[in-house]
């Protein structure tokens, strides 16, 4: 259902991702835990299509996401659901296109 295979990302000079791979089948749970500022959020940002990697690829139900047109990957947005601790908001997304909360 979700493969990541080998993806990296950096933000400047910053490497943030390095070399991530794994895969989560269907019906399986998996948690991403980890100190603050160790990608987590930045590799679940690479599952839903809000961030692309400098290399890698992503695939959702055997889908690429890497080079996706923005309408395609709003379909695959569809499929998830995000919830924030403490009412963050995407910061990927301008204010007013992030959802409301309620």
């Amino acid at each position: 259902m979700i493969k990541v295979a080998n993806i990296n990302k950096s933000f400047g000079a910053q490497p943030i991702l390095k070399d991530i791979s794994f895969e989560v089948s269907e019906g399986e749970s998996v948690a991403i835990i980890g100190r603050s500022g160790t990608g987590k959020s930045v590799l679940i940002k690479h599952l839903v299509g809000l961030l692309h990697p400098d290399a890698g690829e992503v695939f959702i139900e055997s889908e690429n996401l890497v080079g996706m047109a923005e309408r395609q990957l709003l379909k695959v947005r569809q499929k998830f659901g995000m919830l924030f601790q403490g009412g963050a908001l995407f910061d990927s997304l301008p204010v007013w296109e992030n959802p409301p909360s309620g």
